[in-house]
């Protein structure tokens, strides 16, 4: 009798819906243009593709990402609502801005999308062509180098520390405000994605120095590394992945990782990303991009703390 009625119950029971059933979420922690921008939107639309559900892309710029990932945090660990993580909530954190989750425990990773270099950009106001020539205006001039930043982030603490010179952080919403500044001339010096500025900076409206990665760039092979400019600690390699919340499923999080990397290995999208000066730099496994982001956490705080910023 008893197992008659089980069998009743679970045949009256409904049946659990196949995930996805419903749209998902990809919250931004920067306003829209730049590269994270193109990053999100290209796996937005791969992603969508392949699970059969749309992906809306949220821009909630501001604070490094943090307000953003707030939002985030509110929901459900159920794999609908997605997080573009960048090393902006990591600098974040370091410099000792509350945050209503862990920086590192509240994500499950999902993999990471892309990398890239960033060159050092300076106003042609500032008379230097190369980073040796920078350092010594800057020490001549008795005064710190303004270097915007998009968000809360430490890579003027990282040219500062590399350089051994002094420099004031300016911050900035997101990329196209911090670039208009630049080009203005508002502030000196800015680091991004060399792809994102290269038109302006062979019609001469801003100079590169150098690019932050270990190997030249493509788009501008004649720019030297900053290892080859003499300062080989000077690094700014930046990172872009797919987080969710901890405590999401791992079939969920596993068809997420696929979805991703399918999206990655797609030519159209990679050409996307390479055409914005990013490296298509999937994960090999979700575990290796959990590892990254916190190696990366760590390295921050360690910049914070060599710069007296944590606080």
């Amino acid at each position: 009798m008893r197992r008659a009625l089980l069998l009743l119950a679970l045949l009256a029971a409904p049946a659990q819906a196949e995930f996805p059933d419903r749209p998902f979420r990809l919250i931004v922690g920067y306003a829209p243009g730049g590269s994270t921008d193109i990053i999100a939107r290209t796996v937005a639309e791969g992603i969508g593709q392949r699970l059969g559900q749309q992906v809306v892309v949220e821009n909630r710029g501001g604070a490094g990402g943090v307000p953003a990932a707030a939002v985030a945090v509110q929901n459900e660990p159920d794999g609908y609502t997605l997080v573009l993580h960048t090393q902006g909530l990591n600098q974040a954190a370091a410099v000792g801005t509350r945050m209503p989750f862990h920086p590192v425990d509240a994500w499950a990773p999902i993999g990471l999308a892309a990398t890239g270099a960033n060159a050092l950009i300076v106003h042609p106001a500032v008379p230097a062509t190369t980073m040796v020539e920078l350092q010594a205006f800057v020490r001549a001039s008795g005064q710190p180098l303004r270097f915007g930043t998009p968000g809360i982030g430490l890579s003027s603490a990282v040219f500062a520390q590399g350089m051994q010179v002094d420099m004031e952080e300016v911050r900035y919403r997101g990329t196209s405000a911090a670039l208009a500044d630049l080009l203005a001339g508002r502030v000196q010096a800015y680091t991004i994605a060399l792809a994102g500025v290269l038109p302006y900076v062979q019609s001469g409206q801003l100079r590169a120095l150098a690019i932050g990665g270990p190997r030249r760039s493509r788009v501008m092979p004649e720019l030297p590394t900053t290892a080859e400019a003499g300062f080989p600690t000077v690094l700014m390699v930046s990172w872009f992945g797919l987080v969710t919340l901890a405590g999401t499923p791992e079939d969920r999080l596993e068809k997420l990782f696929t979805a991703l990397n399918a999206t990655l290995a797609e030519p159209q999208a990679a050409a996307r990303l390479e055409g914005a000066g990013l490296d298509v730099d999937p994960s090999p496994s979700r575990a290796a991009f959990g590892e990254l982001y916190r190696r990366d956490f760590s390295r921050w705080m360690e910049v914070s703390r060599q710069q007296g910023l944590a606080r």
